[in-house]
């Protein structure tokens, strides 16, 4: 059961993850699936947030990591959770604990320097929060 969830949040954090790629990259302005809620009201805005120095670490686009690392994660979920491999999933537990870390220093900047919001910013970090979770869980 924890693989199969492990799975959809990381295609969910991967499917975010490649909307602020997208949207890094200058491709999109606004999806069309991404709920004017989200990320359009006031107060608000996804887009402007990605062309902030706090969108990329060491000169990466925080979302291009977030690719990796749901693609790693949704992987080994994929893969049945390869209970052989321990090593893998303390590796990701390892990537995971990054992410969320670097996430609370990333809310932080949103709400006290940039002093703005994004709901899709804070999805993609409860999923990393969630993930870390589950992969401890599924280390046993």
């Amino acid at each position: 059961m924890l693989p199969a969830i492990i799975v959809a949040l990381a295609l969910a954090g991967l499917i975010i993850s490649l909307y602020f790629t997208f949207a890094y990259y200058g491709r999109v302005k606004k999806a069309r699936w991404v709920p004017q809620s989200l990320c359009a009201r006031e107060g608000s805005n996804c887009v402007a947030v990605v062309q902030t120095p706090y969108a990329r670490v060491f000169g990466v686009p925080n979302s291009l990591l977030g690719i990796a690392l749901y693609l790693a994660v949704g992987g080994w979920g994929l893969a049945g959770g390869i209970p052989a491999a321990r090593w893998l999933i303390w590796a990701l537990i390892g990537a995971s604990a990054l992410a969320v870390a670097l996430g609370f220093y990333l809310i932080y900047a949103l709400r006290r320097i940039l002093r703005t919001g994004c709901p899709l910013c804070y999805a993609a970090h409860a999923i990393n929060a969630a993930l870390l979770v589950l992969l401890i869980l599924s280390a046993g």
